[in-house]
């Protein structure tokens, strides 16, 4: 501000010698113009009174007043001219200030009301005067306000999508809470992210915690599932074992992903992102093809890691609801459908069975000398058999048919749209297998025989409910005890043996 102070000072000291030029200019005037005009007057006074004055003296007095006369006219003309320069100087002065000091001033204070109302204009920085140094700081500091209002509308924007992501989120997660069937979940989940993340499609893969390779896939394509399956593998194996999202913006030009970008899935951008249960990586969400844009973006990705983590939890519960229902529903020792659920099962195959007038057949089984086997052997022993018996079973059905526990060494077998004789087949391979592999059918008086009685019956021949069908299989089962044991008797043959 020195030269400022110092700009100022001259210009005030400049306009006050001016104003004591003309102070100087008026008083001199003044004095040159009272004495001219005192001797004209005293001139024509002794012309008037002395009129026998010799032509000599009046032609000098004439020549007097005819100089003061000249003298007066330059006196004017001196202080016209001083007049003129001072009324000049003090316009430059005037001029020079105010262009550069008042009119910069008065244009910040413009710019600052203006910066007030939200416009942000540069001044015209001239000089290195500290008008001009004034200037350019406050070009400065108007570029940094506009640039920092900038960044705080654009981050409030950011937030704002942000909230409104969050609140479409917790909308779609709160559609979760009530679904704890798993494959309903992981439904919901892709249908979801989809539209959330505004994805041309989706697909969630879970792998196995122990073999690492895809246990679950769930996509929006089923009929690219088999190529996603394959891409979500080799990702998972490449990139994802890391925890770490994966963005592509062309995946024609990324050569990991070279193999993926056929006609047959037309991939042109990629968002991947890991699903991380207890802090380990159990699958990641596939999301392809941004919808009316290039590219995935961070707030994507960004909004994609939150999805995932509430998918997570969503996962992991339907998981555990899984195993609970499983437990309810199966035996704890041989993983074979328990009591409770043989009814259940059995109660809709016959519903079905009247609905299509098909067959329905039922094996009741049970194994011999177990108790014996258990005294010889120990419990452990005989749950090993239990075990193997309900193997056995498995490797002899269909996917439609249905074996369970009943209680203790008792087991059953549901066979959906199987008649009679194709019922006693089965039975007869599974009481084959069982004697084959414990190796009991031959005499050998120093160990128990374990084999399997079977008791067949068939609806609707047998019974048309399931008290009845589950009645005639028992009697049947009794008749084998009764014949020795290691049989496949039908409800038929009891009848027919008139034990009925």
């Amino acid at each position: 501000m020195k030269k400022l102070r110092n700009l100022t000072t001259l210009y005030f000291i400049g306009f006050g010698l001016l104003a004591v030029i003309i102070v100087i200019a008026v008083i001199s005037f003044n004095h040159i113009y009272s004495s001219t005009e005192y001797i004209f007057k005293l001139t024509q006074s002794v012309l008037t009174k002395h009129p026998n004055l010799s032509d000599s003296e009046s032609a000098g007095l004439s020549a007097a007043l005819t100089e003061i006369g000249s003298i007066r006219t330059k006196a004017y003309i001196f202080f016209a001219s001083a007049l003129l320069l001072s009324s000049i100087g003090i316009f430059l002065f005037v001029y020079i200030y105010r262009k550069n000091i008042v009119e910069p001033l008065h244009q910040i204070n413009l710019a600052t009301k203006k910066i007030a109302q939200g416009q942000f204009e540069t001044l015209p920085v001239t000089g290195s005067t500290e008008i001009g140094l004034l200037a350019e700081n406050f070009n400065s500091m108007s570029r940094a306000l506009r640039d920092k209002i900038e960044e705080i509308e654009n981050t409030l924007i950011r937030e704002q999508k942000v909230v409104r992501r969050l609140n479409i989120l917790n909308e779609f997660i709160g559609s979760l809470i009530f679904k704890l069937e798993f494959n309903d979940v992981l439904s919901t989940l892709i249908n979801d992210s989809k539209t959330l993340i505004k994805a041309g499609f989706s697909a969630i893969a879970l792998i196995d915690r122990h073999s690492r390779e895809i246990s679950h896939f769930h996509s929006s394509m089923p009929d690219k599932a088999d190529d996603l399956h394959r891409m979500a593998g080799s990702l998972i194996k490449d990139f994802l074992n890391k925890g770490i999202p994966l963005r592509c913006s062309d995946t024609s030009k990324d050569k990991c992903f070279g193999d993926f970008t056929s006609d047959g899935l037309q991939i042109k951008n990629l968002l991947v992102v890991p699903i991380m249960i207890e802090g380990e990586m159990r699958g990641a969400l596939l999301l392809g093809n941004k919808v009316n844009a290039d590219e995935f973006t961070a707030e994507d990705e960004d909004t994609a890691l939150m999805f995932t983590f509430q998918a997570a939890i969503a996962i992991d519960r339907a998981i555990f609801h899984g195993k609970v229902v499983l437990l309810a529903r199966t035996d704890g020792l041989t993983g074979l459908n328990n009591h409770r659920t043989f009814h259940e099962i059995l109660d809709v195959e016959i519903k079905r069975a009247k609905r299509y007038n098909r067959p329905l057949s039922l094996l009741l089984i049970d194994l011999d000398n177990f108790k014996n086997f258990n005294d010889a052997y120990g419990h452990q022993a005989g749950d090993s058999v239990l075990k193997k018996v309900a193997e056995i079973l498995n490797k002899n059905l269909r996917s439609i048919d249905s074996a369970a526990r009943y209680g203790g060494e008792e087991f059953t077998v549901i066979l959906p749209e199987t008649s009679l004789d194709d019922a006693v087949a089965i039975a007869e391979r599974i009481r084959d297998e069982t004697c084959q592999y414990f190796s009991t059918c031959k005499d050998d008086s120093s160990k128990v025989s374990v084999t399997v009685s079977i008791g067949a019956s068939m609806f609707p021949d047998d019974s048309v409910d399931k008290d009845g069908l589950i009645k005639a299989a028992d009697d049947a089962l009794y008749m084998t005890k009764k014949m020795g044991k290691n049989k496949v008797i039908t409800y038929q043959q009891y009848k027919a043996a008139g034990m009925k």
